[in-house]
């Protein structure tokens, strides 16, 4: 069988890599984010050697395109900050019914630790399984349960619903 052109990987596998970029990304960077997905992808493309499937590989560089994003934000915030200047919020409200809701939940979400963020979000809301994502990322199951249960209590601590929980 030969191996896939860009142009049918691009196509056939487009939208799968924009849903996972922007759920861990977020909306405003996805689309820049999913380029820089596919640079890669043009790049490294000959290299893949098809031992896991093509939705795990696109996966892993998506995970590492967007991990790099996350530290290079991380830092401009940093700078921004000893220079005196006000960072721009990192995630602007979602155009939602509830728009005050889903700009505290964005707000709330961005403040998780990234390997946080990243298993919160595939697994509650892209309906991965925590074997799946522990097995795409390379971890022990048990590190993505623990994931799960920090995310889910700091988000629960950043709602304001930690005292009502009882």
């Amino acid at each position: 069988m030969a191996p896939p052109t860009f142009a049918e990987v691009y196509a056939e596998h487009f939208d799968y890599v924009y849903r996972v970029v922007a759920r861990l990304a977020g909306r405003a960077s996805a689309e820049d984010l999913t380029q820089e997905v596919f640079l890669v992808v043009h790049r490294r493309l000959a290299g893949f050697e098809g031992r896991a499937k093509l939705t795990t590989w696109l996966f892993q560089i998506a995970w590492n395109v967007v991990g790099s994003h996350q530290r290079r934000e991380r830092v401009r915030r940093g700078l921004l900050a000893v220079f005196g200047r006000a960072p721009e919020p990192a995630l602007p409200p979602c155009p939602l019914e509830r728009a005050e809701e889903a700009a505290r939940l964005a707000r709330a979400l961005a403040a998780l630790p990234w390997p946080q963020r990243a298993a919160l979000l595939l697994c509650e809301v892209e309906g991965w399984s925590a074997a799946l994502l522990a097995e795409r990322l390379d971890v022990p199951v048990n590190t993505i349960y623990t994931r799960l249960h920090h995310a889910r209590r700091r988000l629960a601590e950043l709602l304001g619903q930690g005292e009502e929980a009882t």
